[in-house]
């Protein structure tokens, strides 16, 4: 089963992450995306942007042991989380 996990401060296109999940594959049912956007304001107040941190090695130790979690569920073909960190303005 192909596994990614990345932790990166860059931008990165989801479709293209998608595609290349699925490319060359014929037996998969169905994909499923989830794309956090931060918003422009939280009740009614502005929001100027987002200031995300982690702990190298221990957010990427968490992740995975979300996704064990998840391919014990569901019969997972395929897993890819990329988590942004650092500095997410509104609509990023």
């Amino acid at each position: 089963m192909q596994t990614t996990v990345r932790l990166q401060r860059e931008k990165f296109d989801a479709a293209t992450e998608a595609s290349a999940l699925t490319r060359g594959r014929t037996d998969i049912g169905a994909l499923v995306t989830f794309t956090g956007i931060c918003r422009g304001a939280e009740s009614g107040e502005p929001i100027a942007a987002l200031t995300l941190e982690h702990y190298p090695g221990m957010a990427e130790a968490e992740i995975a042991r979300h996704v064990e979690e998840a391919k014990v569920r569901w019969p997972l073909l395929g897993v890819t989380v990329i988590h942004r960190y650092g500095r997410i303005a509104p609509g990023e």
